[in-house]
């Protein structure tokens, strides 16, 4: 079912039986009633996986009417545990978006549907580009990710910090067909970096049952934005055979800039301009083999972040940077080729995949150097540019076989190289004009990860109602990085030393042993308890600007046991479903980006321990034909659990909260459609989200930056007719400044970033 406009939670029909459900997935077959819903973006009547069966409906609007007729909440099948399933059924606090109504109303970035989500959370960096926690599981700076990404199962983005792998890709939903959230620790199915939870984005796969497409435009104006904003999207599923079918999608889109600068008279500087494709094939020679190939492009940029500078002669949303400072870039590109091949009485199925992520962003430090930047080049503007390139291979091979009713397995084998390469240029640039009169140093940095795994997944079926879930993996990855300082003036200052300075090659290698046992009872067909205990990591590695100092040479791993128990299930003949979960999340050795007050270096280390514990609830109701209310909450509480090392420069005590977590969060969305002929009807929706006070980044002192509560209120109201659907929308209807990040700790103590301020528009859809 829809939760609101955004997110669909599903209960499960009640003729699906767990013996349709549970046992099938291990050689591929999905049941898949006429109601259940996979979500399919742009008309393309498919599944999620390539070998499920087909009796799936085409696109959502049949599946509303559908629905709409019974009053029955839907059912969505998800790959969250590497097989096709009914959410239902899946013993791991779940949530899926559905891609195409993000497009419908707008939300088109992480930060504007993450508070969808319970659990997730978005934090720019310095730079503008999201990171997410999940149940506050972080510290905070520029550590390693803890959120895994990936992209039709394909790890994406550097694992380690080093390469901004803390950053995550804003990929615009046109090519997708969902994003599924997995909270809680994912370090047995999904490996390094998934110790907070996963992040999975899907695609469409091509179909071979009929030619469709869909074609969407759209407008929309932001609250002091300068210019209005578009989008066109646009898909198209052609079978060219029985065996084999392509499918092409893509977009273009201008976000509307709402930031001014009058330090240099300009308005809207971080208007965005996004656009890329995805292009996939399928073919399917029988029954028992099917192809795979998908690529995907995207590209995004803007004149200017979207920090807010709070200083003297400011007002709203306006910010004081240098002319080139705050521009940003980023691309990325995707390739996968996925086979499948039912053998042995199981399937194998090998994916292989390869990214290109390309960053390059600047920051302005004139705050920062200013005064020396003039008394050394005659001119103030000092922006910080950065640019960032990850290559990606990875290879997967799993097999997944079922022994009777007795219990399924899957094993299976992982191997994972990065290599990056990041430069880095801190510029002396005339501030008005962005012409350069200097360089202070310019850094070269490259870095390599490499991880191997053996991985295994067993459910034991002890009785018809009573399930036991085991998992292990073994992973071991090498690290190298290397560090060279070119530039006079820079080494002269601040290292003393003579350019250029280098940084011996640093090389580590670490082992993580991770695990899973989740005992399952079906109390019914509808109604399922679980306990889940499961281990997640994050590998460290070798530290930045330590060859010659004192300082660690590298850092080690932290890790993650998640202790959970869930309760979900739907009643009152499917007009009701709840999801409820209780955990407790024991991180040790905690990593820390720390500051050394002998050298001002920044380096990482090993803290000690922290937790998360809460609860989080949801419910979903259809009480009257065509209404549809949905609402969960969270309680969180994410903090220190010892004392940070004294030697640090960071500062943190037993109970201090952890960074970015909030202790409540909720949302409550309601939907009611209105069927007016057999061709024409009407919907309307709306939801509100409230995120809770946060602290930031732990600093040098008890200090830290608080981030105040916020509610953001969206609306979205429309009508179909036969295939065309017009929308319109109000995001932040009441144009909140809810705080995400900035202030005291950051880079720049003046600079915040708010969520976006009102945005209202309008799109027009024809499917056919």
């Amino acid at each position: 079912m829809r939760v609101d406009e955004n997110t669909v939670r599903v209960v499960s029909d009640a003729t699906q039986q767990r013996a349709q459900t549970a046992r099938a997935p291990a050689t591929g077959a999905v049941y898949a009633p006429n109601n259940t819903v996979h979500l399919a973006y742009a008309g393309a009547a498919s599944q999620p996986d390539t070998t499920v069966a087909t009796s799936s409906v085409s696109n959502s609007n049949s599946t509303e009417s559908a629905s709409l007729d019974r009053n029955r909440l839907e059912t969505v099948v998800v790959s969250a545990e590497k097989r096709d399933e009914r959410l239902q059924d899946v013993p791991v606090p779940v949530t899926a978006i559905s891609a195409e109504s993000l497009a419908d109303s707008n939300q088109l970035r992480l930060q504007d549907y993450y508070t969808r989500v319970p659990g997730l959370s978005v934090t720019p960096s310095d730079f503008g580009s999201p990171q997410l926690t999940i149940r506050g599981m972080t510290t905070g700076g520029y550590t390693n990710p803890t959120v895994g990404i990936t992209v039709d199962d394909v790890p994406f983005g550097s694992s380690s910090s080093l390469a901004s792998g803390q950053e995550a890709p804003d990929l615009d939903p046109s090519d997708l067909a969902r994003i599924e959230v997995l909270r809680g620790p994912q370090g047995t199915l999904y490996g390094a970096s998934s110790l907070g939870g996963l992040v999975k984005f899907v695609t469409v796969d091509p179909s071979t049952e009929k030619l469709s497409g869909r074609v969407q435009i759209g407008g929309e104006d932001v609250s002091n934005g300068y210019s209005l904003g578009y989008s066109a999207r646009g898909a198209v599923n052609v079978p060219l055979s029985d065996t084999f079918a392509v499918r092409a999608s893509g977009y273009t889109r201008q976000d509307p800039g709402y930031i001014d600068n009058p330090f240099l008279g300009t308005k809207g500087v971080n208007e965005i301009h996004a656009s890329g494709g995805h292009l996939s094939a399928l073919w399917r020679p029988s029954e028992d083999i099917s192809v795979k190939l998908s690529a995907l492009i995207q590209r995004a940029s803007a004149e200017s972040d979207s920090d807010v500078n709070l200083g003297v002669g400011l007002g709203d949303l306006q910010q004081n940077n240098v002319r080139g400072a705050g521009a940003n870039e980023h691309e990325l590109r995707a390739y996968s080729a996925t086979v499948k091949a039912k053998i042995l009485g199981g399937e194998l199925t090998a994916i292989s995949g390869y990214s290109v992520n390309h960053v390059n962003e600047s920051l302005d430090y004139t705050s920062l150097f200013g005064p020396t930047t003039n008394a050394l080049f005659g001119v103030t503007g000092t922006p910080l540019i950065s640019n960032a390139t990850t290559d990606k291979f990875t290879q997967e091979i799993r097999f997944a076989a079922s022994a009777g009713t007795t219990f399924d397995w899957l094993v299976g084998l992982f191997y994972n190289h990065e290599k990056s390469d990041a430069f880095e240029d801190l510029l002396a640039t005339d501030a008005h004009t962005g012409a350069q009169a200097g360089s202070y140093v310019h850094i070269v940095d490259p870095s390599t990860f490499t991880e191997y795994a053996v991985f295994t997944d067993l459910i034991f079926h002890i009785t018809d109602q009573f399930d036991i879930q085991v998992g292990g993996r073994e992973s071991q990855n090498r690290q190298s990085y290397s560090e060279t300082f070119i530039g006079t003036v820079y080494d002269t200052l601040f290292l003393g030393q003579t350019s250029p300075f280098v940084y011996p090659e640093q090389h580590t290698k670490d082992n993580s042993f991770t695990y899973l046992v989740t005992p399952q009872y079906k109390i019914s067909p509808d109604l399922m308890l679980y306990a889940r205990f499961a281990s997640g990591y994050r590998p460290g590695g070798p530290n930045v600007n330590t060859a010659s100092t004192t300082l660690p040479l590298h850092y080690n791993p932290d890790t993650t046991r998640n202790y959970e128990v869930g309760f979900k299930g739907t009643v009152l003949d499917h007009l009701l479903s709840f999801d409820a979960s209780l955990y407790y999340i024991d991180w040790r050795n905690i990593q820390l980006q720390l500051i050394d007050p002998t050298t001002n270096l920044e380096y990482f280390s090993n803290g000690g321990h922290a937790k998360s514990e809460g609860v989080e609830f949801s419910v979903d109701a259809r009480p009257l034909r065509g209404l549809t209310i949905s609402a969960w909450i969270t309680l969180n509480d994410a903090k220190l659990t010892e004392t940070l090392p004294t030697t640090s420069a960071a500062h943190g005590v037993d109970g201090d909260r952890l960074p970015y977590s909030s202790r409540f969060s909720a949302n409550l969305s309601l939907e009611q459609q209105f069927p007016i002929t057999d061709r024409l009807s009407a919907f309307a929706g709306a939801s509100e989200s409230y995120v809770g006070d946060r602290q930031g980044v732990f600093t040098g002192t008890a200090q830290r930056q608080g981030f105040g509560a916020y509610a953001k209120t969206d609306l979205l109201a429309g009508v179909r007719y036969d295939d065309w659907t017009f929308n319109v929308f109000a995001n932040n209807l009441t144009d909140r400044r809810g705080i995400l990040t900035g202030g005291v700790g950051t880079t720049i103590p003046s600079a915040f970033e708010y969520i976006q301020p009102r945005t209202v528009g309008l799109s027009v859809t024809k499917e056919f």
